[in-house]
């Protein structure tokens, strides 16, 4: 009997330990997975920058307070400039900036005369064009998004050439306006690859001409411009610097 006592218990342990063995997995089945957290890079754009951009524009001009028949019309041209500027980046995803930019410009349209002085050409051009502009950015990665919008400056050139009559008129007037912009910028370690969309608009001008070929009138003149800019970020390398998870 004693002999019979001592078979139960090692069989009772036997047993017992089996079934732990087996329970365990089940019970690790049954908990959560614990997955270690995937890190989302973080750029930083901070830092000043300068580059070169270039596109192509886009123009009305309106006539007005005149007594001869001068049509609106539309110009366009090519662009080309410069700009520099600073961005503060302000955690991991918004940024505000400024820049200042520089543009030579093409935009313009030469037409003929009214009616009684269709020999006569008489054109509109947008010399050059200046801005500075405060930027608001959201960024994702290495990817930003920006509205910008401020202070335009412009030199408008409006003449007359008469080559029957010894009568030319030339009115060349700095514009002060202003300018909204949208655009999207990608960073490369320091370089930044960006297109951006711009309007313009600026007062109008009066034209004293004088002359009865161009009597006097007033002009005024609005402007888009689709940019592609290339830039360059001073400092560091623009590599990830934080982990966020």
């Amino acid at each position: 009997m004693k002999r019979n006592f001592l078979t139960g218990v090692v069989i009772g342990a036997i047993t017992s330990a089996i079934t732990c063995a087996m329970a365990g997995p089940v019970a690790a089945a049954d908990m959560p997975v614990m997955r270690a957290p995937i890190p989302v890079p973080v750029y930083s754009w901070s830092g000043f920058y300068l580059g070169l951009h270039g596109g192509w524009g886009f123009g009305n001009v309106r006539f007005s307070n005149t007594i001869a028949q001068i049509d609106d019309h539309t110009m366009d041209g090519g662009l080309v400039g410069g700009h520099i500027g600073y961005n503060w980046q302000m955690g991991p995803s918004w940024l505000i900036g400024i820049e200042a930019s520089g543009t030579w410009s093409g935009v313009r349209k030469t037409v003929i005369g009214p009616p009684g002085f269709r020999d006569d050409r008489w054109t509109t051009e947008v010399t050059w064009l200046a801005t500075v502009t405060p930027r608001l950015g959201f960024t994702i990665s290495n990817w930003m998004w920006y509205l910008k919008g401020g202070v335009a400056f412009a030199g408008i050139d409006h003449r007359l050439v008469s080559p029957t009559d010894p009568v030319s008129f030339d009115l060349s007037d700095t514009k002060v306006g202003g300018t909204l912009g949208f655009g999207g910028e990608l960073l490369l370690g320091n370089w930044i690859w960006g297109i951006e969309g711009n309007l313009y608009a600026f007062g109008s001008s009066h034209a004293n001409s004088g002359t009865t070929n161009f009597p006097d009138h007033d002009v005024s003149v609005w402007m888009w411009s689709i940019l592609g800019r290339v830039s360059y970020k001073f400092g560091g390398p623009s590599s990830p610097v934080v982990a966020r998870y």
